[in-house]
């Protein structure tokens, strides 16, 4: 299925109800080397080598008390999509 969707060359949003940190590798084998983001809580940009990763991959954040960040959040996500296909 995702070889056909790949082949339309379109954007898309993988959405995955985290449950454990193996999700991540999880996710990524599944999508493969494809140019995607993750939505991560802001407090993870603290975290040393994975606060850095996660800011140089562009990927979006979201301040979980900030209702504001959440939806800024939401359309940060939606404008990576539009500018992706």
């Amino acid at each position: 299925v995702l070889l056909d969707f790949y082949k339309q060359q379109k954007a898309a949003m993988f959405v995955a109800n985290h449950n454990s940190w193996m999700d991540i590798p999880f996710l990524g084998a599944t999508i493969g080397w494809r140019n995607y983001k993750f939505v991560a809580k802001k407090e993870l940009e603290r975290v040393p080598i994975l606060g850095k990763a996660i800011m140089c991959a562009k990927n979006v954040c979201v301040d979980r008390s900030d209702r504001r960040s959440q939806l800024m959040t939401l359309k940060a996500g939606m404008n990576w999509l539009k500018v992706s296909s």
